[in-house]
Formats: C-alpha cells, sequence, structure tokens
C-alpha cells in the first residue's frame, strides 16, 4: 500500500478537471487554483502548506458557506489545516471530479454536508496510523537514491550517514506529531478515522478504495449525496493512468462494528 506519508507517491490521475464548466483546472497542480465568488469557494490542485494558507488568506473575512474542491491530495497536516476551517465554518463540500487521500481524509469528512458530483470520485488510501508507513528503511533508501545521482564532488561535502540519521529522526516527529494531530482532528469532527484504512488493512486494496454513501455514515460520515449511479462509476480513465482505484463494500454492520477501531 502506497505511504499517504509519501508526497513523491501522492495520485496524480488526471491531468485536468473542470470546475462549474467555465475554466479548467489541474487537482494535482503544485500551485493551486483558488477562488472566491460570493459564498462559494473553489481550491484546484495539490494540498499544500503554502496552498492552504494562500486559500486561509482568500476567505479571511469572508462568509464562505461552500467549497467546491478538486484534489488529489497532498500534506496530510495541511489536510487537516484546510479541514478544520471547513469544521469551523460548517461549509459544504462538493466534490468536483475528485477528491483523494489527505482531501478524502480531512477535508470531505469535516463537510456539514458533503456533495459528490456526477462522475466525481472520492477514495482513501490510508492515513497517519497506517500499518505500512514510512519506515527507517525507506527514509535511508530514498535519501541514498538521492544521494548516489549527485557528482563525485557534490557527495565529498556531504556527510551521508549524519544526513541519514537527521532525516530518519525528523521523519520520526513528523509522524508522531501527525498522529497526534490526527487524533485530536477526528475526535473534533467526531469521525471514525479507521474510514480512512479499512480497504486496505480489511480488504487488501493496495491502492486507492471508495465506499457507499451507506459504507461512509457506518464511520460517522454522514449527509452525503451523491448520484443514485455512484457506485457505477467509470473508474477506467483513473486506471488507464496506472493506478489502482476500486469500490469496496464493507460486510455486515455487526462485523463493522468490530473492526472500527
Amino acid at each position: 500500500m502506497r505511504s499517504i506519508l509519501t508526497m513523491g507517491l501522492i495520485l496524480i490521475v488526471l491531468s485536468q478537471t473542470q470546475v462549474f464548466g467555465r475554466s479548467v483546472y489541474d487537482p494535482s497542480a503544485e500551485e493551486a487554483y483558488i477562488s472566491v465568488e460570493g459564498t462559494t469557494a473553489t481550491f484546484a490542485g495539490s494540498i499544500s502548506d503554502l496552498n492552504v494558507t494562500k486559500f486561509l488568506d482568500s476567505v479571511e473575512g469572508r462568509v464562505v458557506e461552500t467549497l467546491v474542491i478538486a484534489s488529489g491530495g497532498g500534506e496530510i497536516n495541511a489536510g487537516m489545516r484546510l479541514g478544520e476551517w471547513v469544521f469551523d465554518n460548517q461549509a459544504d463540500v462538493v466534490v468536483e471530479k475528485m477528491c483523494m487521500s489527505s482531501c478524502a481524509n480531512y477535508v470531505f469528512t469535516a463537510g456539514r454536508r458533503k456533495i459528490i458530483n456526477a462522475n466525481a470520485i472520492v477514495g482513501w488510501h490510508g492515513n497517519a496510523l497506517q500499518k505500512r508507513g514510512i519506515t527507517d528503511a525507506d527514509v535511508r533508501a530514498e535519501l541514498i537514491q538521492a544521494y548516489e545521482q549527485l557528482d563525485e564532488q557534490a557527495k565529498n561535502k556531504l556527510d551521508l550517514e549524519g544526513m541519514l540519521a537527521q532525516a530518519i529522526q525528523q521523519t520520526r516527529e513528523y509522524m508522531e506529531n501527525s498522529k497526534a494531530k490526527q487524533a485530536r482532528f477526528f475526535e473534533k469532527i467526531d469521525v471514525d478515522e479507521y474510514i480512512c484504512r479499512v480497504g486496505n488493512e480489511e480488504y487488501g486494496v493496495r491502492d486507492f478504495f471508495l465506499l457507499s454513501v451507506e459504507d461512509m455514515a457506518k464511520f460517522g460520515v454522514r449527509d452525503v449525496l451523491a448520484p443514485d449511479d455512484y457506485e457505477l462509476t467509470d473508474l477506467e480513465p483513473y486506471r488507464r493512468m496506472g493506478k489502482g482505484v476500486e469500490f469496496i463494500r464493507l460486510i455486515s454492520s455487526e462485523a463493522v462494528s468490530r473492526m472500527i477501531r
């Protein structure tokens, strides 16, 4: 299962998406499209600390009742910042095209009402508590790979072992801080965080899983409006991009209650 904490593995399933049928925006854009018109705000792009800060600056002092979002995800703490704003402002969340990864975890779940538009999807693939998170070996491998791309002169200026030790320690601290923040976040919005990882840990989904409106409610994600045929949404455009995306149906309510942590 791909780790939500590894930014390089965040879903980029489509290159473009259309918001309100007027202009084309990229849900994975490094620089998010942000606008506020009346009581509706739009956020289309990667959920990064910089993009969320820009968004919060743009809505400061404004009455915003609806957030239209198209995002493939992003950094988890930035996702929680945006989700807290959604929850504190009791804003509706409208999904255009996709809301994946940290967008699904922290923004969609925080909405007063959650509206999934036609042909849009909401997908999860883990959170800060997932069983397969970033290990020390992962950090070491990624840093060594980057180090090997350098020329010999650059390598000679670096203390590789010192860099590895620092990176591993920083990653451990990041993960522990993220877990603590996440616990407070889900307690605040009254949603069971296991919705973010049930498909990977109980159903063997390797990548992204999608849930029915009925199954979302079992984790406290209520007031979701989606097309009647949401579970029949064509996922081939996503799969053609080489990404695993699939719907799952949870087993009986009794079993679900045993699974939920």
